[in-house]
């Protein structure tokens, strides 16, 4: 592949990357408003469900979790739209370059040659640090996958403490249940397209 394909095909990636990132952003918010709806209907519940308030603020503090992970790496995902549209801008100007059929005088210097080892370089630095920014990219959408294993957990533990709170109660929190279990599995579901759309990349 060449390279201004490379830096074509980084750009729709990154920003394809962005868009998952923004949804899974989006169900975050959700579980951040069921975490506020199950504090309030654990207070209603009284004493027989006073163990779904430590699962509550664990629940707004991995809805909160993902948010600022998301946010964190569509900030990385526009720096990376950036280079990679800087260096597909850099690899056409070399390929025009190339082109010119430069015949210098006799005793002259090839002017074009510095102008062009001065753009390669520049090219070159473009290429290390979206190679640098895949990676961190990588590495959080990874991280923020491992941190995300935890719903499935909290939705188990959250019907252990529906079963204790009264009848009147129960099929409620065992909605926010469902509810904490779904957001999970969605939320990974997009880090995982976005994850795919990483993986073809070289640099």
């Amino acid at each position: 592949m060449s390279q201004d394909n490379n830096a074509a095909d980084t750009f729709i990636s990154v920003a394809h990357v962005a868009s998952e990132l923004f949804k899974a952003q989006s169900i975050a918010e959700e579980l951040s408003i069921t975490s506020k709806n199950a504090r309030a209907l654990a207070v209603r519940a009284g004493s027989t469900a006073a163990g779904f308030n430590e699962i509550t603020r664990f629940i707004e503090g991995l809805s909160k979790l993902t948010i600022e992970a998301a946010r964190s790496v569509n900030i990385i995902a526009i720096s990376q739209t950036k280079i990679a549209a800087s260096l597909f801008r850099t690899g056409g100007f070399l390929f025009r370059l190339n082109k010119v059929d430069y015949q210098p005088k006799e005793n002259d210097k090839h002017q074009i040659r510095p102008i062009f080892e001065k753009v390669d370089g520049h090219r070159k630095r473009l290429e290390r640090r979206i190679s640098s920014s895949l990676r961190e990219l990588i590495e959080r959408l990874d991280e923020t996958k491992m941190q995300l294993r935890a719903t499935q957990v909290v939705s188990v533990v959250s019907r252990v403490e529906a079963s204790r709170a009264s009848e009147d109660f129960q099929d409620s929190l065992n909605s926010v249940a469902d509810k904490v279990s779904s957001a999970g599995s969605r939320i990974n579901a997009h880090l995982e397209t976005a994850r795919r759309h990483l993986a073809h990349l070289q640099y």
